[in-house]
Parts: C-alpha cells; sequence; structure tokens
C-alpha cells in the first residue's frame, strides 16, 4: 500500500502479514494497516488464554476509527485514551463472561507532522532501519527483560515464567502505557512484529529482509515460519520516501 503525504512532500508505503503458523490452533494475532492515515498497529492476543483473538482484533478495531487529530499531542492522546477504553472494555468482557485473564500485546506506529510515535504495552515490537543502523526502537514488558533492565545482565529465559509479559491490554484493571517520540525522516524503514517474528528471526536477518524491497512484511514472516516459530507470527513494514520532511523541533522524547 502507499499513499503520498503532501504537505510533507513523502510517500509512505507499508506492507502487513499475519499467518496463524503451523502449531496453533487458531490465529491469536491482529493488524492495523492505514497508510493513507499514516497509523499500523499489531496486536498480539495472550497465548494460554481463552478469547486472546477476540482482544487483539477488538484493540485493531477501535484503533482503526480513532480520531487522529490535525495536531501531534491530540492524536497521541486520543490513541492512548482509545487503548485505556480498550483495556477497560476487556477487563469487564472478560469478568461478565468469566473468561479468567484475557488480553493483547500492542505497538502502533504514527507518523504526523514530520515526527514518528510509537506506543507499546507489552512485547510486540518496533524496529527503525536509519542509514544503515538497525534498531530496536521499543522495550519488552515481561520479567526477563525487566530483571535485565534492574540488573545490567542479559535477558535470561530459561528460567521458567520469565518470558512472561508484564503489560497487555485487558489483562489487568489498570494500564500503563510507553510512548516514544522521534523525528521522522525519508529512508526510514520501520518493523512492527508480534513475538512469533522476533523470537524466531535474528536482528541481522530482520534488517535484511526489511531492506529487500517489496513485500518485507510477507517475507519475514515466511522466514519466522521457516526457521520453526511456533506462534502466529505478524509483520508490518513501513518506509518513508521523499526528499524533504518538515524537521521537528527536537529528536526524541518520551510522552
Amino acid at each position: 500500500m502507499m499513499s503520498w503525504i503532501e504537505d510533507y512532500g513523502v510517500a509512505i508505503t507499508s506492507s502487513a502479514f499475519t499467518h496463524q503458523g503451523y502449531y496453533r490452533q487458531r490465529n491469536e494475532d491482529a493488524y492495523l494497516d492505514q497508510s493513507p492515515r499514516c497509523f499500523w498497529a499489531v496486536c498480539d492476543g495472550m497465548g494460554g488464554h481463552r478469547a486472546g483473538d477476540y482482544a487483539s482484533q477488538w484493540i485493531v478495531r477501535q484503533l482503526a476509527d480513532v480520531d487522529l487529530s490535525d495536531r501531534l499531542g491530540g492524536s497521541v492522546q486520543n490513541i492512548k485514551r482509545c487503548l485505556l477504553d480498550c483495556n477497560r472494555h476487556l477487563w469487564g468482557y472478560s469478568r461478565a463472561n468469566q473468561l479468567g485473564q484475557i488480553g493483547a500485546t500492542v505497538v502502533a506506529l504514527l507518523v504526523q507532522s514530520g515526527r514518528a510515535v510509537v506506543i507499546w504495552a507489552g512485547d510486540s515490537r518496533a524496529y527503525r532501519l536509519r542509514n544503515g543502523q538497525f534498531r530496536q526502537m521499543t522495550d519488552d514488558h515481561s520479567y526477563a527483560h525487566e530483571l535485565a533492565k534492574a540488573t545490567g545482565r542479559q535477558p535470561d529465559f530459561s528460567q521458567p515464567g520469565n518470558d512472561a509479559i508484564t503489560r497487555a491490554v485487558g489483562a489487568c484493571e489498570s494500564l500503563s502505557l510507553d510512548c516514544l517520540v522521534m523525528e521522522a525522516r525519508p529512508g526510514d524503514s520501520w518493523l512492527l512484529c508480534s513475538d512469533g517474528v522476533s523470537g524466531s528471526v535474528s536482528a541481522d536477518r530482520l534488517e535484511e529482509l526489511l531492506s529487500a524491497g517489496r513485500a518485507q512484511a510477507e517475507l519475514i514472516v515466511d522466514e519466522a515460519l521457516q526457521n520453526g516459530s511456533r506462534d502466529n507470527c505478524t509483520a508490518v513494514c513501513v518506509r518513508i520516501q521523499g526528499s524533504h520532511l518538515r524537521a521537528p523541533s527536537s529528536s526524541t522524547e518520551y510522552m
């Protein structure tokens, strides 16, 4: 999908693909690909919990209708408010239907007013490729990664339960979202993906595939499946093309 953003002299192309995988009975991943609105998201229903597919699909449907303001700050607040509303709905839905704990991770990307905004909860990831530098922009909300940040050591997934996520939309009565705002530049490429992809494809290989050209999302998901991913696999790829983009006043900040 391609969109031309006249105000900033850039074209934005995107591709998106999801696969149930070969070891799961249903696909609990979902994605949003709205290039005309410069808005994308990936959700991953919590594995092992009932109605994970309902949770991820509900979040994507609500994000698809979120009001994106003419001002960046308004858009960001509306996205956050939408996700908090989703959290309340899913928390209430699980209680009303006696489903126990349900929920979904989310990572969303918005490009607006010369900036890129990433909002997330859980371990679905956003990566950025810029000038040959491939970087994970999100921090996983998992016990292993939070312990690693506290101790300064590498994440240890060998201990039972360390791979459990610590945040997800709908999993708890309250929800904390992380938000990163940075300059958007022509030539930037973005990858949003579920952990079925990030857990099965190395960062070096993701960089190669993201640089490959058309239909990167399907190539990346296919790679994860070929590598034996035992989860649902979803990828959304975004590329900003053009000669100029109005620069924001600062480079990177959290909101």
